[in-house]
C-alpha cells in the first residue's frame, strides 16, 4: 500500500514563466490527476458512513483514527473530493474570523454587508406534516415579499394545506460562517473497504 497520496501521482514537466526555453522546466506531482474509479466507488453507498468533522479536527486526524495512520489522510479527501484542504476543509473559527477580516475589513463590515436575499415557502397541512424549501432570489424579488401573508388551500376531501412565503437578508458574515459550517459534512469509507480503494489507485497510476 502507498505511504502516501501524492506517493502513487506521476510527475509532469511545468514551467513558471512563459519565457522559459523548451528545456527550462521543473517536474513537479501532477496534482490533478483524477482518478476515475473513485467516482464509481462512490456510488456504493454500503461502504460509507456520514461524518460530521468537529473542531480542530484534520484529515490526518480522522485517519490516524479511523485507518490507523495518519498516511491515510489522502482517503478522506479524495473520496470527499478535496483538492485544497485550505479552501475545501472547515476553517477553526480563529482562521475564519481571520479569513472574514481579510476578506471584508473587518467582523463588523461583514455582518453589514448584504451577500445575497432568500425566500423561503413553508407549508403546513392539515394532519400536522411540514416542509420547508428556500431559494436564492434577487433585490426585485425580495422587494415584492414585504409582507409574509399565510395562504390556505382547501382540498375536495376537506384537507388543507397553509403555505407562508417569508424572506430574509444574508449577510457577508452569517454567509461564510454557514459555508464554513457546511463543509463539515462528509463521508468516510468504512476501514474494511481501504485495501480495495487503495489498490485501484495503485493500478490507475501505474
Amino acid at each position: 500500500m502507498p505511504a502516501a497520496y501524492f506517493d502513487n501521482f506521476p510527475y509532469v514537466a511545468y514551467s513558471l514563466n512563459e519565457t522559459d526555453g523548451p528545456n527550462d522546466f521543473n517536474w513537479v506531482t501532477d496534482i490533478f490527476r483524477r482518478v476515475t474509479p473513485v467516482a464509481d466507488l462512490l456510488k456504493n453507498k454500503k461502504m460509507f458512513y456520514p461524518y460530521l468533522i468537529v473542531e480542530g479536527e484534520t484529515p490526518e486526524m480522522i485517519a490516524h483514527r479511523v485507518y490507523g495512520s495518519t498516511k491515510y489522510h489522502w482517503v478522506v479527501n479524495l473520496i470527499n473530493n478535496i483538492t485544497d484542504p485550505l479552501v475545501d476543509w472547515p476553517k477553526n473559527y480563529a482562521n475564519l474570523v481571520r479569513f472574514i477580516v481579510d476578506t471584508y475589513g473587518s467582523v463588523a463590515g461583514a455582518a453589514s454587508g448584504t451577500h445575497h436575499y432568500t425566500m423561503t415557502i413553508s407549508k403546513v397541512d392539515s394532519l400536522g406534516n411540514s416542509s420547508e424549501e428556500t431559494f436564492i432570489i434577487d433585490l426585485t424579488k425580495y422587494n415584492t415579499l414585504t409582507s409574509p401573508v399565510p395562504v390556505v388551500t382547501t382540498f375536495s376531501n376537506g384537507g388543507t394545506v397553509t403555505t407562508t412565503v417569508s424572506r430574509a437578508i444574508v449577510d457577508n458574515y452569517n454567509y461564510e460562517v454557514d459555508a464554513n459550517e457546511a463543509k463539515r459534512s462528509i463521508v468516510l469509507l468504512k476501514d474494511t473497504y481501504l485495501p480495495q480503494v487503495v489498490a485501484q489507485l495503485e493500478s490507475q497510476l501505474e
